[in-house]
């Protein structure tokens, strides 16, 4: 019995020891898969060159017809904590990004005229920010997860087309743009200024996530919306200027880009009408 029962902890001394190993194998994995710069090109797939297509639409179909659907007859979750750490992490985050986002324009501020496929300075400042180009590209579709949360505490105002095309489309530019290397310096202007954005309007939605008690504490939401505007006209004037002088070329892809940001500026114009000067 006492043979028995000794080989009977070794077995469970080995499984405690295969779940252990299995356990450190999936964390390295992943860590490998966020923090390596081994096959970016590859990674930003998603595993097939149609995945980001495909994460976007349904995102879209979820957030307007399966996800309230869904919640109908349900109450609305509260996930108070959730948005606290999903807030917190998203405004450490873009922070991280924007003074990666900073350092890499002013190491590019000599060469930003240049184009990335064929100028040497260029392609070394961009592969020096593999990392923090990755993580740009991730965060974009963790964003995502804003409108999934207004799903979920059914606040489907709040899930209007200037949300979910800023999200689902920014997603897209990102993959098109790092899939073909075309990394423009406009490109990281445009990113860097949104990035810093985007860590204000988090500490918006941080503080808003504690309660209603925190309300007089954000009285400063229309000038967040302001700076928004703002930022989209900073961008148009400098592509505007880069593309006039001829600094940079003018493709599709360029105008489609300056198209999109136009767009922004229109839809969140409309918006602020709408929520501060009409109301």
């Amino acid at each position: 019995m006492r043979f028995e029962y000794g080989w009977y902890e070794i077995d469970i001394g080995i499984g405690i020891y295969k779940q252990t190993s299995s356990a450190s194998m999936i964390f390295d994995s992943l860590h490998n898969y966020v923090f390596g710069v081994d096959d970016i090109e590859k990674k930003i797939q998603f595993g097939h060159p149609y995945a980001p297509y495909c994460i976007v639409s349904f995102y879209i179909i979820f957030c307007k017809w399966i996800g309230p659907a869904l919640m109908v007859d349900r109450k609305p979750f509260e996930l108070k904590n959730v948005l606290i750490f999903y807030n917190f992490f998203q405004m450490i985050v873009n922070t991280y990004l924007t003074i990666k986002a900073v350092e890499g324009l002013l190491r590019m501020w000599n060469v930003r005229c240049e184009e990335y496929t064929t100028s040497p300075e260029m392609a070394v400042v961009v592969k020096d920010f593999d990392l923090a180009l990755w993580h740009l590209y991730l965060i974009k579709y963790i964003d995502l997860f804003d409108a999934v949360f207004f799903v979920l505490r059914k606040k489907e105002k709040q899930i209007t087309f200037l949300h979910l095309f800023h999200h689902a489309v920014l997603c897209l530019i990102c993959y098109i743009y790092l899939e073909s290397l075309d990394i423009a310096f406009y490109l990281i202007v445009a990113l860097a200024i949104n990035i810093f954005i985007h860590v204000i309007m988090y500490l918006y939605y941080f503080l808003s996530a504690f309660g209603p008690h925190m309300q007089k504490y954000l009285w400063w939401k229309r000038y967040l919306t302001t700076l928004q505007m703002i930022q989209f006209g900073i961008i148009l004037m400098y592509m505007a200027v880069s593309f006039g002088t001829g600094c940079h070329k003018t493709g599709p892809m360029e105008i489609s880009f300056f198209c999109f940001i136009a767009a922004l500026l229109a839809l969140f114009t409309n918006f602020y009408t709408k929520s501060f000067v009409n109301k």
